[in-house]
């Protein structure tokens, strides 16, 4: 494992893509799944999974760095209850109250609220180039929830649940911003395994209250239901979470953010692919837009390139 994640890092755009992927499928079958486990119940089961497959691999490297872990656990702390216990457990909640329509609207606004934050809290410039590329992508990511359908845009009505999508983007946003002002001091790893055993004692409280009204018995859960669990433990969770902080620290919070629109373009491919729906031209065209604007907010520099070589091409023609 750790001659695999040392050849990926190397690639941090290949990285933010990856963990956008994984989190694609966590909302395709998470909404499957929630159907048999409420929310919370499937929050703390999740990243508990997740830890137990995590410690191996991590096990030396948190006896080493316990000191400075300790030092920072009011950061540990935040990052636990936003990023870990926070975002997913809010979405699985607010996917019963509202349409994958909303979530994925409101679930866009994040690359917004994380440059905000990247330009008030870190200093980070914002040219204007990446600015077009958040706008553009934005526009696809309407597309595509809208079906190219403007009157199906306007009639679109918010409840409860999105305002729970809300909340949950704006966790999100605060533990992108936090891990990388903090990535310098903290060891990569064991602060990821660290924040799982936080948010896990954080949910704990909300994990029995709700077995109170909707208990589940594990063992009486169809095959496909506990693989799917396994399944968000491991992909949407660990290999998601390493991807994107390891892509953050290095690429930074504002041009990884815009990655986060192609969480939608996911979902729907996956969801094409698993039958739930078929494949629109409408689709097709907000895919192209997500992608464009991706490149666009992450790597300004390639457009000023071909600006440049086209502008000499046309200089060396009009000799």
């Amino acid at each position: 494992m750790n001659a695999i994640l040392s050849t990926i890092q190397r690639y941090p755009y290949f990285l933010l893509v990856l963990a956008t992927f994984f989190w694609g499928t966590n909302f395709v079958f998470s909404r499957l799944i929630v159907e048999y486990v409420p929310p919370l119940q499937l929050s703390l089961i999740r990243w508990t999974l997740a830890s137990l497959f995590f410690l191996p691999f991590v096990y030396k490297e948190l006896k080493q760095h316990k000191k400075v872990l300790m030092a920072h656990w009011k950061v540990l702390t935040l990052m636990a209850f936003t990023g870990v216990a926070g975002f997913n457990s809010l979405i699985y909640i607010a996917i019963q109250y509202t349409t994958s329509i909303n979530a994925s609207l409101v679930n866009s606004l994040s690359p917004l609220l994380i440059v905000i934050l990247s330009v008030f809290f870190l200093k980070e410039r914002f040219s204007a180039v990446q600015f077009a590329g958040v706008i553009v992508s934005l526009i696809g990511v309407i597309i595509v929830i809208s079906q190219g359908s403007f009157e199906r845009l306007l009639s679109l009505t918010f409840n409860p649940g999105d305002l729970i999508v809300l909340v949950g983007v704006f966790c999100w946003s605060i533990y992108s911003v936090v891990m990388k002002k903090f990535s310098g001091g903290l060891p990569k790893r064991p602060t990821f395994l660290v924040t799982m055993y936080i948010g896990m004692i954080g949910l704990f409280p909300f994990f029995l209250f709700e077995r109170t009204y909707a208990p589940v018995a594990i063992a009486e859960l169809p095959l496909e239901v506990i693989l799917g669990v396994v399944y968000l433990a491991i992909f949407p969770s660990i290999v998601s979470f390493v991807c994107w902080n390891e892509g953050i620290i290095q690429v930074g919070p504002a041009k990884s953010s815009n990655f986060l629109h192609l969480i939608v373009l996911f979902t729907a491919i996956i969801a094409v692919v698993i039958g739930a729906e078929t494949l629109t031209l409408n689709q097709v065209i907000g895919g192209a837009a997500i992608l464009t604007g991706v490149i666009l907010a992450s790597n300004p520099d390639f457009l000023y390139k071909r600006l440049r070589k086209a502008s000499s091409l046309h200089k060396s023609m009009s000799r």
